[in-house]
């Protein structure tokens, strides 16, 4: 009986770190955006986040979007055009073309994060992307600190994540 119980508890250990969600950093922003046409600096959120596909190197990429609380009145006027995008490739994502997906495959995981349609319109080929919900982006606020070699800079910034679930 208590070897029973012995692989039990190790065969319950070896599911539960297979199914550890996977959690990498992929950028810090401001917490905070000033429009070029406005005096007082608003906190940013993140707005939502797509897939990218490059069908020709079989690449895919995550984009994520942020926004702040006054964006449609400042946003025609502002030369920057709001907060900054974060574009990044992460290690193990990628466009498999024969499943027609955007696959992570890395640290023991593999999910499909998205479909991929293709459409042939009037003018172009274009590609649908749809996220399955099996990776999503978070963001949380932190506290950093940066030692420039005499000082030390703190700062809040917004952290954000991809995540495979």
């Amino acid at each position: 009986m208590k070897g029973a119980y012995l692989v039990l508890l190790m065969s319950v250990g070896v599911a539960a770190s297979a199914g550890t969600p996977v959690r990498i950093k992929i950028d810090t922003v401001p917490d905070r955006y000033m429009p070029t046409n406005h005096t007082v600096a608003e906190p940013v959120s993140m707005q939502g986040f797509h897939f990218d596909v490059n069908e020709q190197t079989v690449r895919a990429r995550v984009v994520v979007e942020y926004t702040y609380p006054d964006e449609i009145v400042y946003e025609k006027d502002d030369d920057q055009r709001g907060p900054r995008s974060t574009v990044a490739r992460i290690s193990g994502l990628k466009y498999d073309p024969a499943s027609h997906a955007v696959v992570y495959e890395d640290h023991g995981k593999r999910a499909v994060c998205a479909y991929v349609k293709e459409s042939t319109g009037v003018l172009r080929h274009h590609l649908r992307v749809e996220n399955t919900g099996a990776c999503v982006v978070t963001t949380a606020v932190a506290k950093h600190a940066v030692d420039d070699g005499w000082d030390i800079h703190h700062s809040t910034g917004i952290d954000t994540y991809f995540e495979v679930h």
